[in-house]
């Protein structure tokens, strides 16, 4: 296997947003055997190195193609347009309800039923999550990528609020 491949090629998969799962993840278990340093513990000194750097060339593939966040940054990337993490998107009506969204986050401890209000809420930032992702995927494959890099930066709010949901819940109810 060549090293110089994209994430894509070494799982022998189309680069586009939409990928099957399941296969990704065969496919991954499949490679992790043929290229594990293991097998080569008995070769010359160079093709240990070669499994070594499939190995990590593999696992690194799978952890960005496993992430839709990540998948969708490396799909740019793929097309020529970086996306600098720090940079934020300028529709201001998402950033509204992004607002909205945390400040419903901060009264969470204050509701009378405050599993009840994060579960409401969890759901509707995965909704709003998913249809972000059903966004970029469309927007990607029509070949707009200025509108595919916005809906990026959009998944990225989405993830960091996800992330402030699971906190928040852990924090109140624990880890279970």
């Amino acid at each position: 296997m060549a090293t110089n491949l994209t994430h894509f090629e070494i799982f022998g998969l189309e680069p586009t947003f939409e990928l099957d799962r399941n296969a990704l993840a065969a496919r991954y278990r499949e490679l992790q055997r043929e290229f594990h340093p293991d097998k080569y513990a008995s070769k010359s000194e160079r093709e240990q190195l070669l499994a070594i750097q499939m190995a990590a060339q593999i696992n690194e593939a799978h952890t960005v193609l496993r992430d839709p966040v990540q998948r969708a940054a490396y799909l740019l990337k793929l097309a020529g347009v970086e996306v600098p993490p720090e940079q934020t998107t300028a529709d201001t009506e998402f950033l509204m309800q992004q607002m909205l969204l945390r400040e419903r986050l901060e009264e969470v401890r204050e509701q009378p039923d405050p599993a009840s209000a994060l579960e409401e809420l969890a759901v509707e930032v995965q909704g709003l999550f998913h249809n972000e992702q059903k966004q970029f995927a469309e927007v990607f494959d029509a070949g707009k990528l200025v509108e595919a890099e916005g809906s990026l930066r959009k998944q990225q709010f989405l993830v960091k609020l996800q992330s402030q949901i699971e906190e928040l819940e852990a924090d109140l109810f624990g880890d279970y």
